[in-house]
């Protein structure tokens, strides 16, 4: 029944994986084995909380199990508990100094807390014990990359090419065509390999973004359908040119600011004819009230992924933000809420948005999100002298990040995170400040439907809506854009930044 569980779980049979390892210990519950082997079933199926229950009781059962601590330490590293994830490898590596799989490990949890030094070191000391570890010379190229070494991180992928996975050697040296300032030579790359491997979906959703952030739209909009993995589009798929009358369900797929983002495209699908519904989060409905699109309802003929849209419509424009409105009650009532906390002029900040790699998970989902952050502490610097009053609509911060900025800042700021739960009172409250210096988030999403403008700080690289390269994006006219440049060093743009904000 063992050995039966361990095939499951190669298989990604999960149900039937669990199912075995529980009927052992119900014989067996000592079975530290099967202890083992159901948190690492927990962990592939994304269920992180059990996975660690079961950890702890493995090598509550065995302590010097190297193998159960390194179990422990990934399910200390899936619940965001990464203190713990480096102290539980740190102890196996202590007992098996050469144990390859809690060293990598380690070297994750490190790059998690943003110790590159150490993880870099690490991840290098990895691949000379074993050259063909899994995606170990990929993630040691990307980190490379990230501490703006990309000719060091070519020169890995070269040495380490035979050694890899083709998918990843491909996406690994288009990212450093790009780092190079060479977008057409990464297209070019990215294109051949699809071509020669059509089942190699992440190198097109790859390619999908570097298509769209060099704005040839119509190919680009094609190419993003594939980032659905459990449906294949078909090459070409569009919609009738007259819908009238069709009930149409969009579904909103990732967050909020995608599903106000591609709103911009449901204009056009009403011209078309077609009775438009959404599906999306209830956070979003009073944004939406009023607009039709809750308050359609079933029978649908159709069902689409409201990201499919461009591609269904054969868009080749960028279509203006949906619209948004805040009455001149909600703005009086903004208005008084700043003032109680201090003069004017009010600049807001966010410094963090998309997806935390701290506090992302590995197992369960592929992680595709792009996480966009810049120290706080810089950006607070780069603030300092602001005449009026400082609002913080940083959500999910980090531990200290907010004293970090403001130690920089030298004067107060006011927390105004809790907004975010209530997005019309947030929308009231950006349509009032006077300006807005932030990566790009939600929030610019809603002060786009607003009309109104951010100065938005774009790391690299970038996300495809910010383009690959120029002062602005035609997503967000008039947004002024502060790009980090391939050294990753934030020194010019925050300096540029500052010169145009103090003016």
């Amino acid at each position: 029944m063992f050995a039966a569980g361990l095939v499951a779980l190669r298989d990604g049979d999960f149900v039937e994986s669990e199912r075995c390892f529980r009927r052992v210990l119900a014989q067996q519950p000592a079975h530290h084995g099967a202890w083992n082997w159901l948190a690492w079933t927990y962990l592939s199926s994304g269920q992180s909380d059990y996975a660690l229950e079961h950890a702890r009781r493995a090598h509550e059962i065995s302590r010097r199990n190297v193998e159960y601590l390194n179990t422990l330490g990934v399910a200390y590293g899936e619940t965001g508990q990464l203190e713990l994830a480096e102290a539980t490898f740190r102890k196996a590596l202590k007992l098996r100094p050469a144990y390859l799989d809690a060293l990598v490990n380690l070297a994750k949890s490190l790059e998690k807390r943003e110790q590159a030094a150490e993880a870099l070191r690490l991840y290098e000391r990895a691949l000379a014990m074993d050259p063909a570890y899994p995606k170990l010379a990929a993630n040691l190229a990307l980190l490379l990359r990230q501490s703006g070494n990309a000719a060091r991180a070519r020169a890995l992928l070269d040495a380490s090419k035979n050694a890899m996975d083709a998918q990843d050697y491909a996406m690994g040296m288009a990212e450093c065509d790009i780092e190079s300032g060479d977008l057409e030579t990464a297209l070019d790359r990215l294109g051949r390999a699809v071509a020669q491997h059509p089942e190699w979906i992440l190198a097109r959703i790859s390619r999908a973004h570097l298509l769209l952030a060099a704005g040839q739209w119509r190919e680009a909009w094609q190419q993003y359908l594939w980032r659905n993995f459990a449906a294949s589009p078909q090459a070409g798929s569009t919609l009738p040119l007259r819908l009238d009358g069709q009930r149409i369900l969009l579904r909103s797929e990732q967050g909020i600011g995608d599903a106000l983002f591609f709103l911009r495209f449901v204009p056009a699908l009403r011209a078309r004819g077609a009775l438009v519904g959404l599906e999306c989060e209830k956070k979003l409905h009073p944004l939406l009230s009023g607009s039709g699109l809750l308050e359609a309802s079933a029978p649908f003929e159709r069902q689409l992924a409201i990201g499919d849209l461009p591609a269904l419509l054969e868009c080749e424009d960028t279509p203006p933000a949906w619209p948004l409105a805040v009455s001149e009650d909600e703005k009086r009532a903004a208005r008084e809420r700043l003032a109680a906390l201090g003069p004017g002029p009010y600049l807001a900040v966010t410094w963090r948005a998309g997806t935390d790699t701290a506090r992302g998970r590995e197992f369960g989902a592929e992680r595709t999100a792009l996480a966009k952050a810049l120290p706080p502490g810089q950006l607070g610097g780069a603030l300092r002298g602001w005449p009026g009053s400082v609002l913080l609509l940083q959500r999910g911060a980090r531990a200290g990040e907010a004293a970090e900025f403001a130690a920089a800042l030298q004067a107060p700021s006011h927390d105004l995170s809790a907004l975010g739960e209530d997005l019309r009172a947030l929308l009231a409250v950006l349509g009032v400040v006077d300006d807005y210096v932030t990566v790009s988030n939600t929030n610019v999403h809603l002060l786009a439907g607003l009309q109104r403008t951010a100065r938005v700080l774009v790391p690299r690289p970038a996300e495809w809506r910010w383009m690959h390269d120029g002062d602005t994006s035609p997503w967000f006219p008039g947004f002024p854009v502060y790009r980090q440049p391939a050294s990753r060093d934030w020194s010019g743009p925050l300096a540029r930044l500052r010169s145009e904000l103090m003016r």
